[in-house]
């Protein structure tokens, strides 16, 4: 056990050095004496009768030595196989990384599917033998159950994620480009002109994939694709659900009107078939949407980065400013609609396509010594929503939707609230305005929810390149079943059904200096559930790609609550409230359990 235990503190080097080859032939070590001792010990076993496992005092002892055995010889074998497929992948990522020519070939996949595949039945075969072992068999040794315990947890865990690796593996190469290239549409979000998606597409690109490896990245202005259209004549009619969208006309809708919905999977898919009819003519894998947050947050990680043709160095702070200033400013270099003379995007943003350039150049040449922070950048981007992916494989993005890492919109289990702000006065002011969301619940003896809801929106901070009004078109989507009471604020325009969702929905505008709340008064019948163990309520506050929230939630209980569990991040107000505040970064649930 104590060699089992210290490759685990080999592996748990990984985290912090992820291309360290001496942790892994460590631990590969450790898992080779492990199974070679364990082995020894089943050999010794099988002389001892199948009786014994009946006789007093002893014979619960047999039976546990019966099935740990064989458990951690299988654990052992999981981890030397698993070490194999680890030592070829940091082999090959590390050569790609460093831009050498040697990606992950078609044999290397083949290699890592057949040991995954075994790594996958060591580890259900362990699950099996953990399952038979009842807490009375591991009395003798009091270290025993809390370990089989972590074991039942770990071993579950392992075998989702493998399960979940097994089935995708086919396609991998397909969307690695292993084989053949892999092409994505690439869209960089400007999230200061906020749309439901994330932000206004003003550029997109492809990102090209070779051997699982970035080969080729290439940024340019929208308009340049949506312009050749319209101006041959040719017409995309908005859907009727965005009719509601007026800054163009109705028939021209294109790439960088794409995402009027929050739901990424349907406007990534609306965006390929914009991108397909309006002449792109490379065949796309899926689509990926970034945030200048997610670009801010990489800069952090590669360093600031000159531009020579400007005389300008970018970094996390200036990011934003400087690419308004070039496309906005008093030395705009042309229009949208006219490529520069060098052919990297539009005269207007030429500046922002060489600092793409730039950009995932460096992010490629650092890539390879700070593995561990741009995975966690990856994580982390997907969970607040400032990365978004769309794969048109239906195999995987069933597993992204069933893990939520689709950033799709989410049918809640009980209660909750998802904003949905549209800039549709074409400025920049989302990055100026603060929005406040205040949330009031009161649950009655029944389990109803009432919410006393106010969306606050303050425009007290100039920004020089957006006209002073702002409008917006908000939709507010709640639980199905849920029944607006009373409103004010905005001009209500429509109720409806959406997403699963029941979906109110309005405009307002906004001068620079002013300061407008909505109040919505709804009510959630029965949403608070009851069980044997007493009373639950869930409430999740879902979060719009790029936009800024800060949110504080207040919930009064019935007057008969004796006591209360709450989640982390949730005060306690005595018996019968409880609060949470903070900002909206991510998907946020709240539990409350409580007994009357």
């Amino acid at each position: 056990m104590k060699h089992l235990l210290k490759a685990k503190t080999f592996l748990a080097v990984l985290l912090q050095h992820p291309f360290d080859l001496s942790s892994v032939a460590g631990a590969q070590k450790e898992f080779s004496v492990a199974l070679n001792d364990f082995s020894d010990i089943d050999h010794t076993q099988q002389f001892v009768p199948g009786v014994s496992a009946f006789l007093p005092v002893y014979g619960n002892k047999v039976h546990a030595a019966l099935h740990l055995v064989p458990l951690a010889m299988e654990l052992s074998r999981a981890g030397l196989v698993g070490c194999d497929v680890l030592r070829l992948l940091m082999m090959r990522l590390h050569s790609s990384l460093s831009a050498q020519s040697q990606n992950i070939t078609m044999a290397d996949f083949t290699f890592i599917t057949q040991h995954l595949q075994d790594v996958q039945a060591s580890i259900n075969s362990a699950i099996n033998e953990a399952d038979q072992l009842a807490p009375v068999d591991l009395r003798f040794d009091p270290h025993l159950g809390a370990l089989v315990d972590v074991l039942h947890k770990d071993l579950s865990m392992l075998h989702l994620w493998s399960d979940r690796i097994v089935r995708i593996l086919p396609v991998v190469p397909m969307l690695l480009g292993i084989d053949t290239s892999a092409n994505y549409l690439l869209e960089v979000l400007d999230s200061t002109e906020l749309r439901p998606g994330g932000g206004f597409i003003g550029n997109y690109g492809i990102a090209t994939f070779t051997g699982a490896r970035l080969v080729a990245t290439h940024i340019t202005d929208t308009s340049l694709l949506d312009h050749a259209f319209s101006a041959a004549r040719l017409t995309n009619l908005f859907p009727v659900a965005y009719s509601w969208f007026d800054i163009v006309p109705k028939y021209n809708w294109g790439l960088r009107d794409s995402n009027l919905d929050a739901d990424f999977p349907t406007v990534a898919r609306y965006a390929e078939s914009l991108y397909t009819r309006e002449g792109g003519n490379i065949p796309l894998q899926g689509v990926i949407a970034i945030t200048p947050t997610f670009i801010q947050n990489a800069l952090t990680i590669t360093g600031p980065i000159y531009l020579p043709e400007y005389h300008e160095t970018i970094n996390a702070h200036n990011l934003v400013e400087r690419i308004h200033y070039h496309q906005l400013g008093p030395r705009t270099e042309g229009p949208g609609t006219v490529a520069s003379p060098d052919g990297y995007s539009s005269q207007r943003k030429h500046f922002t396509a060489l600092l793409a350039e730039r950009f995932f150049s460096r992010v490629c040449q650092s890539a390879s010594s700070n593995v561990a922070k741009f995975l966690l950048l990856v994580v982390n981007g997907i969970r607040t929503k400032d990365l978004q992916i769309y794969l048109n494989n239906s195999r995987v993005e069933a597993l992204f939707h069933q893990d939520h890492l689709d950033a799709a919109i989410q049918t809640e289990s009980g209660d909750g609230i998802f904003v949905v702000d549209a800039n549709i006065a074409g400025n920049k002011a989302n990055s100026v305005i603060v929005n406040t969301l205040a949330d009031t619940v009161t649950i009655d003896a029944a389990g109803n929810a009432t919410h006393l809801t106010q969306l606050r929106y303050s425009w007290t901070i100039p920004e020089q390149y957006s006209r002073p009004i702002y409008r917006d078109y908000i939709r507010v989507y709640v639980p199905r079943g849920s029944m607006l009471l009373t409103q004010k604020g905005w001009k209500l325009r429509s109720n409806s059904n959406d997403f699963g969702h029941e979906v109110w929905a309005g405009f307002f505008s906004l001068r620079y200096g002013q300061t407008r709340t909505i109040t919505l008064t709804w009510r959630v019948p029965h949403v608070a559930t009851h069980d044997q163990y007493g009373w639950h309520y869930q409430d999740m506050i879902q979060r719009q790609a790029g936009a800024v929230w800060t949110f504080k939630v207040h919930v009064t209980l019935p007057p008969c609550t004796i006591r209360v569990n709450r989640s982390v991040g949730m005060k306690l107000l005595g018996k019968q409230a409880a609060t949470a505040s903070q900002s909206l970064t991510e998907n946020t649930h709240m539990v409350i359990d409580y007994r009357c």
